[in-house]
């Protein structure tokens, strides 16, 4: 019993510090368990998208419990070093390393029975929201909710892990004496060297990274590109923060007229002290408000996108792409099909069209490449057809011709592809536009006079496509569209809807918005939580300095313009880290969301400065929050 009370003693006695991991490590237990819950639901498994939902929730969990981990150890760490001096005197009068042992595991104990119970109440009142939410964002009614019980022994026996590891690592801190373990709690690292060449090769290897971003384009191996830069700047973020901060204060501390003022020399000079380890947390926090960001920009995007991308491929209700007009057997079935499920369907439109030619424009340079390296596809269109699909009478001479293509900004005024040269004329509106063959690829459309001299392009014969709009409920669209392709004997790459695809791209992007707020609103819980031990960890470096300079006359006064300073410091660093971050990203993520035709320079803008912007009043609200713990901590008294 005498453990068990030291050990609840110690707990409550450091109730700041315990109570806000014990919450956080809940919630990340609930997030989890509802995580686990969806994946192994039967009725989200057998519906149409069930394999690539579950596949996004796998790379989601992965994700999650990486994070869980990196906390978990993160805040032990700090949680351990406020006890050291406890379980130093309980050393010192008598305790053997075993009793130290017992004490820490029912302290852990304790965390993870509070952390899993809590975390199990949240958890399973919220699986029914979070299912009801995701149903509402996939607008799939098939989905039944269902308690699943394997969900719960799964997550109890992860965080179980956990909490080993955790055990583990506080046991190989206790093979010290007990006057050093006495004197752990007040030892600070020693003044460090500034890592000239680690900095450098950080500022170099973040510059690759912010390099291939930029420099990302929108073509198949986008994703690819995105992820090495992702990388590279994770490795550069870390190596700028714990070499080049070092430089930079070494910098401060060699101009007198700010070094040698009260409230920065002792920020600084502590800083200097514990830069190295201060570093990675500094970089974290950095990489946590990036992550944030460029999860919330993409998943929001996308879900705004969404109206555009079906309007972009799919101009007209359904369109046919076949090798030839259309025959009476095919006019005579639509008719039917239409009189059968009580839609309307009228032919808007026809043309014919070369197949695609996959390339990129260099200037006025058409160069032919494959699918994965291609950013445009190139279709060569009958003038006559586009007369008469836009109702013009528009006149092309020889080598003249139209072009279309709806995010190129730079409109090319010549064309240069096949061993002919054609002066082009830019068009704004364009009633033949689609996307056929539902390529991620941009089309781009060149309007020529004789559309079978280009034909030879492409060694292959010329496609059909047929526009019909249709008149009806959204019920009846559906069913129309869905036996209509059945009836006609057409591939996924040949028939598109609207309808259907509207009720496509509805899982997917409802998916990757539901997950990427998830994330996001745990990666914002561990940043604040990491913000807020690091707070702790500041404090107790800095206490014994501060209580020394003022019994030498340091004033209250001064004691705050230096705090408010040295966490001016620490924490503007990571914010600042992570708009610059996020503003060499933004290409790379324009450049993926063309991949699905999401074209909108300024919805995508506009998304982007409106997640920015909220993610600084975010940081710096929890910045305000978390000074008054620093405050406290650097105000008691040590003994």
């Amino acid at each position: 019993m005498t453990y068990v009370k030291l050990a609840m003693d110690g707990i409550w006695k450091n109730k700041k510090y315990y109570f806000p991991y014990i919450i956080a490590t809940s919630i990340l237990f609930a997030s989890n368990y509802i995580l686990f819950s969806i994946l192994q639901n039967q009725s989200i498994k057998n519906s149409m998208f069930g394999s690539q939902l579950q596949g996004l929730i796998k790379l989601t969990l992965c994700l999650l419990i990486s994070i869980s981990v990196i906390f978990m150890i993160y805040v032990d760490h700090i949680l351990s070093k406020s006890e050291t001096r406890e379980l130093g005197l309980y050393n010192i009068l008598g305790f053997t390393n075993r009793n130290l042992k017992t004490i820490i595991l029912i302290r852990l104990t304790t965390n993870y029975l509070i952390s899993a119970i809590i975390g199990l109440i949240l958890g399973v009142n919220f699986n029914q929201f979070a299912f009801m939410t995701l149903q509402r964002m996939l607008n799939i009614k098939e989905f039944k909710y269902s308690s699943v019980t394997s969900a719960i022994q799964i997550t109890l026996l992860m965080f179980l892990a956990i909490f080993l590891l955790l055990l583990l690592i506080r046991f190989s801190h206790l093979k010290i004496n007990p006057l050093d373990l006495w004197k752990a709690a007040s030892n600070q690292e020693k003044a460090i060297k500034a890592p000239v060449f680690s900095g450098i090769l950080g500022i170099i290897v973040l510059s690759i990274g912010y390099y291939l971003a930029v420099t990302t384009q929108p073509t198949m191996m986008a994703i690819v590109k995105f992820m090495m830069a992702i990388f590279m700047v994770v490795i550069g973020t870390y190596l700028v923060f714990s070499s080049f901060s070092i430089l930079l204060l070494k910098l401060l501390q060699k101009n007198k007229h700010f070094y040698y003022q009260s409230r920065h020399l002792i920020s600084v000079s502590g800083m200097l002290h514990r830069m190295k380890s201060n570093g990675i947390s500094l970089a974290s926090i950095c990489l946590l408000c990036s992550a944030i960001v460029v999860v919330l920009i993409g998943s929001v995007s996308m879900e705004v996108g969404k109206e555009r991308i079906v309007k972009l491929w799919c101009p007209s209700d359904i369109t046919l792409t076949t090798n030839r007009p259309l025959t009476a057997g095919q006019r005579e079935t639509i008719a039917e099909c239409s009189k059968t499920y009580h839609v309307q369907a009228q032919i808007a439109h026809q043309a014919r069209m070369t197949t695609p030619l996959w390339g990129n424009l260099k200037g006025d340079q058409f160069e032919q490449g494959n699918i994965q390296s291609a950013k445009y596809q190139l279709t060569f269109v009958s003038l006559a057809d586009y007369n008469k699909a836009q109702h013009t009478n528009i006149k092309l001479n020889k080598n003249e011709a139209l072009f279309y293509c709806p995010d190129l900004k730079a409109k090319p005024t010549a064309l240069n592809i096949g061993g002919q040269r054609l002066n082009l004329r830019s068009i704004k509106t364009f009633n033949l536009f689609a996307n056929y063959d539902h390529s991620i690829v941009q089309p781009a459309f060149v309007i020529v006079k004789d559309i079978d001299g280009f034909q030879k392009l492409t060694n292959e014969s010329l496609i059909y496509l047929t526009f019909l709009n249709t008149k009806g409920t959204t019920r009846e669209n559906l069913r129309f569209a869905s036996i209509l392709q059945t009836k006609l004997g057409l591939s996924n790459t040949e028939y598109t809807s609207k309808y259907l695809t509207e009720t496509q791209l509805t899982p997917i992007f409802g998916s990757f918005l539901f997950l990427g707020v998830i994330i996001s609103i745990i990666l914002l819980i561990i940043t604040t939580m990491m913000i807020y031990y690091k707070q702790i960890a500041e404090g107790l470096e800095d206490r014994q300095n501060f209580q020394t300079m003022q019994q030498i006359g340091l004033s209250q006064r001064e004691t705050s313009q230096t705090i408010h300073s040295q966490i001016l410091m620490v924490f503007g660093f990571p914010i600042l880290g992570a708009i610059i971050n996020a503003c060499f990203a933004f290409p790379a993520i324009r450049s993926i969301l063309k991949l699905f035709s999401i074209y909108n320079f300024k919805m995508v803008l506009a998304v982007s400065s409106s997640v920015i912007v909220s993610m600084i009043a975010f940081y710096l609200l929890i910045y305000l929050l978390t000074t008054r713990i620093y405050r406290q901590i650097i105000n008691q008294r040590i003994y």
